[in-house]
């Protein structure tokens, strides 16, 4: 806290040190702001503009979220700490661009930060409807998006307004003036001598070297994100002070199962995953040991099935969670019964996923790694955890399921990013081709920087032409690298894969 109690001494320097409630020093708070956001822009345009995407990225989300946080300090609007959580994710997802380069998770990230930034805009005000585990939470975030461009005249107003502030001293209230006037000149110049020059070849000879167009570009870009974060923090101040925290309740499900209905659901759902779950043991993890039908191998038979148990896995979490949340509740006796059933649905549920991920698995070890297969893998651990969630709240009812839903969901994503999927797949696939003489090249090549220090091991092998191949690729790869020299674009798997790529390519 010290770092923001830091914030909180400049803003009040830059506020004059004063009570807030003072309209002067208001004022001063949204020239302040202006300035931020104008900063924030300016920014933008220096860290993306023409510039390939790397450490730039978490710079500007820093810079983000402190001109938010200071734009708080000097409201002097109270902070709810727990909301700052979501620092953390937001933060270590940003970083993802300058560490690694998977694309798919990058873009991913791309559309989840911007999310949890306006989630933390809200939560941190306590101006959300809804909890943030409520789905009506959406709402409160769309809302978010798009409640700005309401106020999307207030920067400008703002700005105008400064010409009436008044500072104490003379001079400095005419400097202040003089600059707003320049300001306003830097656009109007750039467009009417950009006319006269084309209406005029003399005229244009007196300002060839000026580039007139592209500064017009930039104001292009720097204008309308210093105007909109303005105007998104000037709405959630807005919003605050119209709001005291929730409207929305908790939703009251109302129940309609009836419980001999689905306990006779159960219980023949149960038996079949009791059959389902016997033929797992003895044929699939039992290998050929045991006898599978004659019309498959024993790799046919694993490899089969594998998106069909998805599928069940998925309609199993449908009807345990409709269970948990629409079954009427009865007398003590039966809500034990129908919890034991409902525990017994989760363990099947279990098999089913270890049969899949098992499946998947053997189905690698056949055709290769890759994105899609990772991923689903992924997305088959994340599920595994929804249901020990599902398997607690059975019988633990006040735990906040959809908030552990949420959490469980954002920490396992965040680890994703991290766990280097490219890496998994490059070194994998290498280590199959050493098994079976087995590999997709173009497949390998279509990975990111993060797997070149892998791919180079097969330089070294035996095999020519793959060796052949992979110096083409690197070469390739050499003069992208060479034309992506600016320190916007700095990133540690590309720095990583010019290193092993200049050890192999003179």
């Amino acid at each position: 806290m010290s770092v923001l109690n830091t914030i909180y001494t400049i803003a009040m320097i830059l506020t004059g040190g004063n009570d807030l409630s003072d309209s002067n020093i208001l004022k001063r708070t949204y020239y302040i702001l202006l300035f931020m956001g104008l900063a924030i822009g300016i920014l933008f345009d220096i860290l993306f503009y023409n510039k390939t995407t790397g450490i730039s990225y978490p710079i500007f989300i820093t810079s983000l979220l402190l001109v938010l946080f200071i734009s708080l300090l000097i409201s002097g609007a109270s902070i709810n700490k727990k909301a700052l959580i979501l620092i953390v994710p937001i933060l270590a997802l940003s970083a993802v661009s300058g560490i690694y380069s998977n694309m798919v998770l990058l873009v991913l990230n791309y559309i989840l930060i911007p999310i949890l930034i306006i989630a933390l805009s809200a939560l941190i005000l306590n101006i959300n409807k809804a909890h943030w585990s409520d789905l009506r939470f959406i709402a409160d975030i769309i809302k978010r998006i798009f409640v700005p461009f309401g106020n999307i005249l207030k920067p400008f107003t703002t700005f105008f307004g400064m010409l009436s502030f008044d500072t104490g001293d003379k001079r400095k209230t005419v400097a202040l003036k003089v600059f707003i006037g320049v300001i306003i000149s830097i656009p109007l110049l750039a467009i009417i001598i950009w006319l006269l020059s084309s209406a005029d070849i003399v005229f244009k000879n007196l300002f060839i070297n000026i580039p007139f167009w592209t500064m017009f570009k930039h104001i292009l870009i720097v204008l309308p994100i210093s105007v909109y974060l303005f105007s998104f923090i000037f709405s959630i101040f807005k919003a605050k002070e119209s709001n005291t925290g929730m409207v929305y309740g908790r939703i009251e499900w109302k129940s309609f199962i009836d419980p001999t209905i689905l306990l006779t659901v159960l219980t023949l759902l149960n038996i079949v995953y009791i059959i389902f779950a016997v033929i797992q043991f003895r044929y699939l993890f039992g290998g050929d040991a045991f006898m599978v039908p004659s019309s498959f191998s024993y790799a046919e038979y694993a490899r089969r099935g594998f998106f069909e148990l998805i599928v069940v896995t998925i309609i199993n979490f449908g009807i345990l969670f409709l269970s948990i949340t629409f079954v009427k509740k009865e007398n003590k006796r039966a809500n034990n019964i129908i919890r034991s059933f409902l525990s017994a649905l989760v363990i099947f549920t279990f098999i089913l996923l270890i049969s899949a991920f098992y499946r998947m698995i053997l189905y690698e070890m056949a055709y290769g790694f890759t994105y899609l297969r990772i991923f689903v893998q992924a997305f088959m651990i994340l599920l595994f955890l929804l249901f020990i969630i599902n398997l607690v709240y059975i019988w633990y009812s006040r735990m906040p399921i959809i908030s552990a839903y949420i959490l469980c969901s954002l920490i396992l994503f965040v680890s994703l990013n991290f766990a280097n999927v490219d890496v998994i797949i490059a070194r994998n696939n290498i280590n199959r081709y050493h098994s079976t003489g087995e590999i997709d090249t173009y497949y390998l090549e279509s990975l990111s920087y993060d797997a070149i220090p892998i791919i180079g091991e097969l330089l070294d092998g035996q095999d020519e032409d793959i060796a052949a191949q992979i110096r083409n690729y690197f070469e390739r790869k050499k003069k992208i690298l060479e034309e992506q020299n600016s320190w916007q674009g700095i990133n540690l798997s590309k720095i990583k894969a010019q290193r092993i790529i200049n050890k192999y390519i003179d």
